[in-house]
């Protein structure tokens, strides 16, 4: 543990500039090849504003990807050119608070607050199902929108979800992070993103008794061999949805990494909610 500690410190501390979003001219080469070009759209809410990508194509469901920590939109750009998705999905890939075009460099720690801020981006919309996919971090925010706004999504799909609080580990070197000098040598993002892991166990504690609230299906994708999220995570979400809701897939040898090294499990979970 202090070998990694100390590697990451390192890591951070020679990354001066380590930015994860995609600027609109990056974007249009990375699409430039697909059958659909997505738009950005940033809306404010209050003194908050939420970035993210779109591509609409009058399908009946939406797929919504809130990515992990730190991340950006940019980190599900492959999913949103698969043909076989654009099938049956209009899709959205959201920059989540203090990364991207999101006020980056803003954090917000609260696992509440972020749910109401990606709540707002999705009543704009009217499809007849929305199924949102949450990676790492992202799978507690929207496990918490669909607490708190149930009306709002009609399938999740939680990959290497950080969910149970009995997982959240003491981490020595997050707290050198948040101290001024650990601050102003590391890079932005992964500063934001040590900023909202801190407070994580926390959160998650306050959210114990909303999950009887989930009352949509929802499946969840987990690495047998993820190092930074325990596949006991997976449990605690089957102990925690009706039995009958939720569906546990576990990947044998996959890391943390699935949204990059084994996409086609999430493609399939989405075709499943579809269909």
């Amino acid at each position: 543990m202090i070998r990694l500690g100390a590697l990451l410190i390192l890591t951070l501390s020679l990354s001066s500039c380590i930015d994860f979003s995609m600027d609109p001219s990056e974007m249009q080469e990375e699409f430039s090849e697909a059958s659909f070009q997505p738009e950005s759209t940033t809306i404010e809410v209050y003194s908050n504003h939420m970035h993210y990508v779109h591509i609409l194509n009058n399908r009946p469901n939406l797929v919504v990807f809130v990515h992990g920590s730190p991340g950006s939109w940019s980190a599900f750009a492959d999913f949103m050119k698969s043909d076989t998705l654009l099938q049956y999905f209009d899709m959205i890939s959201v920059d989540r608070p203090g990364y991207g075009l999101s006020d980056r460099g803003r954090p917000e720690p609260g696992l509440e607050r972020q749910a109401y801020l990606l709540a707002q981006v999705l009543k704009a919309f009217h499809h007849q199902r929305i199924v949102l996919v949450g990676h790492s971090l992202g799978g507690p925010v929207i496990a918490r929108l669909a607490m708190d706004y149930p009306e709002l999504t009609q399938g999740l799909v939680l990959v290497a979800p950080s969910i149970d609080p009995e997982q959240e580990k003491y981490e020595w070197y997050r707290t050198w992070i948040d101290s001024k000098v650990g601050g102003w040598l590391t890079p932005t993002d992964f500063w934001v993103s040590n900023e909202e892991i801190l407070p994580l166990r926390q959160e998650l504690e306050e959210m114990l008794p909303l999950w009887d609230r989930i009352s949509v299906p929802t499946i969840v994708i987990q690495g047998t061999k993820d190092m930074l999220v325990p596949k006991e995570n997976a449990e605690f979400a089957r102990r925690m949805i009706n039995d009958s809701l939720v569906d546990i897939r576990y990947l044998e040898g996959a890391n943390h990494f699935i949204p990059w090294g084994q996409p086609n499990a999430i493609e399939e979970a989405l075709l499943d909610l579809a269909q």
